[in-house]
């Protein structure tokens, strides 16, 4: 449901049902659960659609940490995290955090918003 409103621009309804899901999730499966990491980055991109980068930056490296603990730092998951969190760097005018995040493994397929940020 979060997606939904998320995706008809009503970030108030979808930050609500993340918020909701996110307390459910950590009760059942626990504070370090790749469930959890998952709304963590759903939050953070409703944060960052928002204008409030602190409180993405926070739920994009909560979910980074859960999301290393559990892939490793090569997986697929990481990389998008990281193309979100350097994302935010970039729209809080942070370009050498920006460009420390783009020098992922994954860098060259999957920050291709951050690379042409940082690049300009």
């Amino acid at each position: 449901l979060g997606n939904v409103h998320s995706d008809q621009g009503d970030y108030v309804k979808a930050r609500d049902c993340y918020e909701r899901a996110l307390q459910i999730q950590q009760k059942h499966f626990g504070p370090d659960h790749i469930q959890v990491a998952t709304t963590l980055t759903s939050l953070g991109n409703v944060h960052s659609d928002q204008g409030d980068y602190v409180k993405a930056r926070d739920c994009y490296e909560r979910a980074l940490q859960i999301q290393q603990k559990h892939f490793g730092p090569d997986h697929i998951q990481v990389a998008t995290t990281l193309t979100s969190l350097g994302n935010v760097h970039s729209d809080q005018g942070d370009d050498e955090k920006a460009r420390d995040l783009s020098s992922s493994p994954w860098s060259e397929c999957t920050l291709p918003r951050l690379v042409k940020v940082v690049a300009t």
